[in-house]
């Protein structure tokens, strides 16, 4: 798992046993954090696809909503990147966080945006919380192994070095 969650006490002294029990997730991933188990719906099959089967792959994990600008925007580029790098072992996977009533939104954004990596399905938008993300689009590299090697919590600007040299470190 990336990382259990721990509580967070604000206030006096005096809180109750259950405000104790609310907890949080501490925030983004850290480098060498290990892939959660997930599983989200895909778009395309409706069936359920679990992260841990990109395992052997390098992973390029994107949560998004139709609704953010910045996702959008970046949404040609992910494609290109995919495009280009799927051949070596890279697979996008773009993790929707659109409300549940947003599915046909989804789909006709990504049709529109010719998008052909896998889109996964996640309504309750629990995957933010798992992964500390406080903003979209929040992008991570995961290598072969599952464990997390980079990631941005902003929209990826396209051809930024750092980013590609990051792919290419994983796919080696």
């Amino acid at each position: 798992m990336i990382r259990s969650f721990r509580p967070v006490c604000t206030g006096t002294v005096l809180l109750t046993a259950a405000a104790l029990a609310c907890s949080v997730p501490e925030g983004p991933p850290r480098v060498g954090d290990d892939l959660p188990e997930l599983s989200y719906e895909s778009l395309t099959t409706g069936e359920m696809v679990q992260l841990a089967d990109y395992e052997g792959n390098v992973v390029l994990l994107n949560l998004w909503a139709t609704w953010c600008p910045p996702c959008r925007a970046e949404t040609p580029y992910l494609q290109s990147v995919y495009e280009e790098f799927y051949d070596q072992g890279l697979r996008v996977v773009g993790i929707s966080t659109d409300d549940p009533s947003a599915v046909d939104a989804v789909r006709m954004f990504t049709d529109e945006a010719g998008v052909t990596y896998d889109i996964l399905l996640d309504p309750q938008s629990s995957s933010t919380g798992v992964f500390g993300a406080f903003g979209l689009p929040m992008t991570l590299l995961i290598d072969r192994e599952g464990v997390v090697r980079w990631f941005l919590m902003a929209p990826i600007v396209e051809n930024d070095p750092t980013f590609l040299q990051a792919v290419r470190d994983l796919l080696g």
